[in-house]
């Protein structure tokens, strides 16, 4: 790999991010959990925690910094390596990139695509790349002016284009987060009592972890990860993959299935599977939840419940930004904004989607598209008062 002093890595969003709702009404792109870590995240681990870069929606860039405490750590003499905010990232991919530009004269840049024609990344030299840093905003890819550049194809690179494709990352980012996950030690049947392991070789514990008697943590299928200070109930099944983040709480008899990220301070409770739950959300209670993604600060009442798959076993199309995305899926349940709450016995419809702030009360099943601010989820519910939904977030 090149030296890191040659290269400025930057994150950028395109101006495709909004094809991330509801996720992206709050988040930048590169905050994204699809595994233990975020995709941000999974960067500085790779590169060892070397500075990096953010270019994308001002005021959201801003809210991350604040968030994060991140500094750019930009090098003003470098050139600059602009990755799409939504690509999922691998040391074999980025040390592809690096000896790509090893090779390659790149005074005019350089374009980096996919196998499927998606441009994911852009090489520049100092002047041309300092140029785009500082213009604080999206970045456009297929802008006529980088139809010159070298183009690069590389097979494996895979971008999240839409949230749902969040979803079909989970094992491999639980399989690749878990070498930087330092301090987890394997499961031990003289730690616990009455807890039954399978395949206890791939099941990881990490510090201050209750888990209760009765409990059955099954890896056969792929690792189990339960992190520091997260506590497992009584009766609870936990089926791998699965990453189990830090100060969670597993209730009791909760059904974990294969294919779920848990973030982190989520109580976790009732039928779950392939589904990745950001962090500080609540789905504690009985009621299914399959192939969903849920953001912060969300909270599901009692028997929620969310279907995934269609009685005629079509593909799900979804309502997103005012137009109709065939998802090519089969199953796909919920993809939920921060601080939206649902009252008990709420049923989503399959392949809903449901903005920010909502407080979703409606009888019998919730329309598959729901506004930010619903007071209710009907397609004709009042708003919630914009100073009240703040409110309540602050709470």
């Amino acid at each position: 790999m090149s030296s890191r002093s040659e290269h400025n890595i930057v994150l950028f969003e395109s101006e495709r991010v909004d094809q991330l709702y509801p996720f992206s009404v709050l988040h930048c792109a590169w905050e994204l959990r699809t595994g233990p870590f975020m995709i941000y995240e999974k960067y500085l681990n790779i590169l060892e925690n070397s500075g990096i870069g953010f270019l994308g929606r001002e005021r959201h860039v801003a809210s991350f910094i604040a968030r994060t405490g991140l500094s750019s750590g930009i090098n003003v003499s470098g050139n600059f390596l602009f990755i799409d905010g939504t690509l999922f990232p691998t040391p074999d991919l980025i040390t592809k990139l690096f000896q790509i530009i090893s090779q390659n004269n790149i005074e005019n840049g350089i374009l980096f695509e996919n196998s499927s024609g998606e441009r994911f990344g852009l090489y520049l030299n100092n002047k041309a790349g300092i140029e785009y840093y500082n213009s604080n905003n999206c970045l456009n890819l297929y802008d006529d002016k980088f139809d010159s550049l070298t183009v690069v194809n590389i097979d494996n690179a895979k971008t999240i284009d839409y949230l749902w494709k969040a979803l079909d990352l989970v094992d491999d980012s639980i399989d690749q987060d878990l070498k930087y996950l330092k301090k987890l030690k394997k499961f031990s049947d003289n730690d616990y009592t009455n807890v039954y392991g399978v395949d206890k070789e791939h099941i990881y514990i990490g510090e201050n972890v209750n888990i209760a008697p009765g409990v059955v943590i099954d890896a056969s299928a792929g690792p189990v990860i339960i992190d520091d200070n997260s506590k497992i109930m009584p009766q609870s099944t936990i089926l791998g993959p699965v990453y189990i983040g830090k100060n969670n709480t597993v209730k009791i008899g909760a059904k974990i299935y294969e294919h779920n990220v848990f973030g982190h301070w989520c109580k976790i409770g009732g039928e779950i599977e392939n589904t990745i739950i950001q962090s500080y959300s609540n789905k504690q209670h009985e009621g299914f939840l399959g192939h969903s993604y849920l953001c912060e600060w969300v909270n599901f009442g009692a028997d929620t419940n969310c279907s995934d798959l269609k009685n005629t076993y079509a593909e799900i199309s979804v309502n997103l930004n005012g137009e109709t995305v065939n998802t090519g899926r089969m199953f796909l349940g919920v993809l939920c904004g921060d601080h939206t709450k649902t009252g008990i016995n709420s049923m989503f419809t399959t392949g809903t989607i449901a903005g920010i702030c909502g407080i979703l009360v409606r009888e019998w099943f919730l329309p598959n598209f729901i506004s930010s601010y619903s007071w209710g989820g009907k397609k004709d519910s009042p708003q919630y008062k914009f100073n009240k939904a703040v409110e309540t977030a602050k709470i």
